[in-house]
């Protein structure tokens, strides 16, 4: 379930990976292993950690939507300084994980309803426009990491494993996004996949969810192998209302808006 932190907090890593996808034809996975192993090995700093861990407790649920957070509980519970409880907390802001209480400090943000369904209209938009970009820019070893992927995390489906899909789902989508070439698209599809992942992390679990976000994976990347643009960004727009949908029923029970 927090595999994904390797694409939101700690975007770093999943960046270097796709850069070594550009350098190398030896396997994608083997290059994904070997480059996760260089990093972990690198120093981590206390605010990584804390970021981390309190990425961790929200995801959870271990502190609930609307829950009040304060610096020193945290820091005593943790066993750290307020500095690094300070900066962590403002970074899960900044990525949409919690929102600010004027003279009070912070509170796990809230779904909504017609916040998700304005995402997932301008995410429409902004990915339609990136597949058309990587069908006229995406490289050969681009488009082989991206089938790996999905080849990859089919099989293990396939054999019921579920808790990496949240990882391969983030870099489908970050490998997307750097074929784009554009890097002011590739910040601004990666904001919004940020904001909305809040909201899609109680469904990455399910496999019925992980089938029919492969299904849609799937098509998006048969159309840009087929260079077919409308054909792509048709793929997009049916996969981005498969995940409203999804939502819809895993966080609003099916209630929009209530």
């Amino acid at each position: 379930m927090f595999a994904l932190y390797l694409g939101y907090f700690e975007r770093v890593e999943v960046y270097r990976k796709i850069e070594t996808i550009r350098l190398s034809d030896r396997p994608w996975r083997v290059l994904v292993e070997e480059e996760f192993k260089l990093v972990i090995e690198q120093p981590v700093s206390i605010r990584e950690q804390v970021l981390k861990r309190l990425g961790q407790m929200i995801l959870s649920g271990r502190i609930g939507p609307s829950e009040r957070i304060f610096e020193g509980k945290l820091a005593k519970q943790l066993g750290v300084s307020r500095t690094p409880i300070r900066e962590a907390l403002h970074i899960l802001e900044m990525q949409g994980f919690l929102e600010a209480l004027p003279r009070i400090g912070y509170q796990v943000k809230e779904t909504r309803w017609d916040e998700l369904t304005q995402i997932c209209e301008i995410r429409t938009i902004t990915e339609t426009l990136v597949v058309r970009w990587a069908i006229e820019k995406i490289t050969p070893e681009e488009l082989s990491a991206l089938e790996a992927n999905v080849n990859e995390a089919e099989a293990e489906l396939n054999h019921g494993i579920t808790e990496h899909f949240a990882s391969s789902d983030a870099v489908f989508h970050e490998i997307l996004f750097r074929a784009s070439g554009s890097k002011m698209l590739e910040e601004i599809c990666r904001l919004l996949r940020r904001h909305m992942y809040l909201y899609r992390v109680r469904a990455l679990h399910k496999p019925d969810s992980i089938r029919l976000t492969l299904e849609g994976h799937r098509a998006i990347l048969e159309r840009i192998k087929e260079r077919d643009i409308p054909g792509a960004e048709k793929a997009v727009r049916e996969h981005l209302e498969f995940v409203k949908r999804d939502i819809s029923e895993n966080v609003f029970e099916g209630q929009p808006g209530s």
